[in-house]
């Protein structure tokens, strides 16, 4: 009987690994690959769709962690709101490199807006979500993102590499907060 609570505890304890390793690797992912990007944007690089087309299946690959959990739905929103935010960085990255510096203006606000509404749909799926806290660390994704992608712009790049590091730290706690929300909500499932 020990030994089966014991197998057990275990068993719950590596599904929590699991998704703990899972969701950092698809975040570690997420802004790897936008740094491939800019840096293929910039550069302009003939590998620039290979890289954008490797970075768009970044939301594919989070929808299927929060699709162990949550709704086909639930899930389809989440992929297609981090669609839209990769499309929306690479297109403000495009602009800024045409010196189109209206475009950039308009379309961050636009990124802005998306971060809100990506806030807002954890808020509302799981209740150990504060959508102040997603929303949050949304802005300073994308706050990091846009001083990478400004400063590797400017030939920056030490210092490009600086707010990556940031950028990956943030993502290591987005990606963390996310795990934990889940297992939260769910504790049988890690159980």
């Amino acid at each position: 009987m020990i030994q089966n609570f014991i197998r057990n505890k275990m068993a719950g304890y590596l599904r929590q690994a699991e998704l703990f390793g899972d969701m950092r690797r698809v975040w570690s992912k997420h802004v790897w690959w936008t740094r491939e990007v800019i840096i293929s944007i910039i550069n302009g690089l003939p590998s620039t769709t290979s890289s954008v087309n490797k970075l768009l299946k970044n939301p594919v690959e989070m929808a299927d962690i929060f699709g162990r959990y949550y709704s086909d739905a639930t899930t389809k929103k989440i992929q297609d709101l981090f669609t839209t935010h990769l499309k929306m960085g690479g297109d403000i990255v495009t602009a800024a490199k045409a010196g189109d510096m209206a475009k950039v203006e308009t379309l961050t606000k636009q990124w802005y807006a998306n971060a809100d509404d990506i806030a807002k749909l954890f808020g509302q799926i799981n209740p150990y979500y504060e959508e102040s806290e997603v929303r949050a660390m949304m802005y300073e994704h994308l706050r990091l993102t846009l001083l990478e992608a400004s400063s590797y712009l400017k030939g920056n790049y030490d210092e490009s590499i600086m707010h990556f590091d940031a950028i990956q730290r943030e993502a290591e706690k987005m990606a963390d907060m996310f795990s934990l929300g889940i297992t939260k909500q769910f504790p049988d499932a890690f159980r």
